[in-house]
């Protein structure tokens, strides 16, 4: 006898009382990798490698090699995250039954398929949100998870938008201000690697949002004085010509219109010096940390954040990496506990660079640590004296806001 074909709706898996979720799933998964696994092991020559179960069987590589991988999984989850869906293992189990296989491990198998079609309709209801609900108790899977929605986001704007980058860069140099003892400069690099304008006449535009302090705005209806330096000679693809337009507290830079076409590539890099732009302590019952923060303002493949600050600066606090869904409530303050349901649950981590500040370099950029030095250079920074923080965020998801928080001393 053949064994049997389950062409039904999937009825809900019974949820005993005593199982989470999460053993539910380990279950299911268990069962399939084991059942799979068996019918593998039955075929003649096993075990096959990839192409074999290929030339064996007539599925396609990827099937192939999603199988494979998964059932050599000890983890229920992983088994369950790496296997293909239910139809294709389906096709799979009954090729194996024409090359050999007995009626009997081909049919555990399909009930452990139609077990895995339970879970996936009645623990999630498809198979995309299966593995969101997986990767919650999985790290690796995870990450996974993570870094595939987010390039379907970064590939989804970037045609929305008719631009993209391959690399956004900003970095925020902390130093105590020569001026006022109460006050810090705060220096920003910031710019865009290898980008390009996908349709023609698309505006490319990035913005720089300066908030004075409250001192400075009682004083004046004006921005602070900013020293904006261009670094065209660092710039591995032709350097853009940059305009520069100025809006309330709002930087706008943009490119002309007719500059670049789909298939050429342009790098864009400037420099913004706010002297005695930050508070050096933390007054009391105000401010508990004090933001750096970075926003792309394009679609990037890959955002590369570093703080770098005095060893005067910050002194015993190490910063705390926070990103904000910034799409309802604008830019989020660390402080503002009312912001914290926007804030998004990643993996994203922080990299300590250590001390010196020329011995900081960018895999990504080899003309960072040379930029670096040009501006210790031009204001007068000794490199020795800065230690650095840096998160590595790939396919960052456009609106979000990139947060390095520290805590400052408090003042007299």
């Amino acid at each position: 006898m053949s064994p049997s074909r389950r062409t039904k709706t999937p009825e809900p898996l019974p949820k005993p009382a005593a199982a989470t979720v999460e053993e539910r799933l380990r279950a299911v998964g268990t069962q399939l990798g084991d059942a799979i696994g068996a019918v593998l092991g039955a075929l003649p020559g096993a075990p096959l490698r990839p192409n074999q179960l290929v030339g064996e069987l007539g599925v396609n590589r990827a099937v192939a090699s999603r199988v494979l991988n998964a059932t050599a999984k000890r983890d229920g989850l992983e088994v369950m995250h790496q296997i293909p869906g239910p139809e294709p293992l389906r096709k799979l189990v009954r090729a194996a039954v024409g090359s050999g296989v007995s009626d009997e491990l081909a049919q555990a198998a399909l009930d452990a398929i139609h077990a895995f079609d339970l879970v996936i309709s009645s623990e999630a209801g498809t198979r995309a949100a299966l593995d969101a609900l997986i990767s919650a108790s999985l790290p690796g899977a995870r990450e996974r998870f993570e870094l595939a929605s987010k390039y379907s986001v970064f590939k989804g704007l970037s045609q929305l938008k008719g631009v993209q980058a391959e690399l956004w860069v900003s970095a925020a140099v902390v130093a105590p201000s020569a001026e006022d003892p109460e006050r810090h400069d705060l220096t920003w690099l910031n710019g865009a690697v290898a980008m390009q304008r996908l349709r023609p006449g698309v505006t490319v535009r990035f913005s720089y949002r300066y908030r004075a302090a409250k001192r400075d705005r009682d004083k004046s209806d004006e921005l602070p004085t900013i020293g904006v330096l261009p670094l065209d000679q660092f710039c591995v693809n032709p350097p853009a010509q940059l305009e520069t337009h100025t809006a309330g507290e709002t930087i706008h830079y943009t490119l002309p219109d007719d500059l670049l076409g789909p298939r050429e590539l342009t790098d864009m890099f400037v420099v913004d010096h706010h002297p005695s732009a930050m508070n050096r302590f933390a007054k009391p019952a105000e401010r508990k940390q004090t933001s750096l923060f970075a926003e792309p303002a394009i679609p990037v493949g890959t955002l590369v954040f570093d703080a770098i600050v005095h060893e005067d600066v910050f002194t015993g606090s190490q910063p705390q990496l926070l990103q904000y869904d910034t799409a309802y409530h604008g830019i989020a303050n660390v402080n503002d506990e009312a912001r914290d349901i926007d804030r998004a649950d990643t993996t994203d981590s922080i990299e300590f660079l250590g001390r010196d500040m020329s011995r900081f370099q960018m895999a990504e950029l080899s003309s960072y640590g040379p930029m670096l030095a040009h501006l210790g250079d031009r204001f007068g920074w000794d490199p020795t004296k800065f230690r650095g923080y840096r998160t590595r965020i790939q396919y960052p998801v456009y609106g979000w806001q990139v947060c390095l928080a520290f805590e400052p001393p408090t003042g007299r």
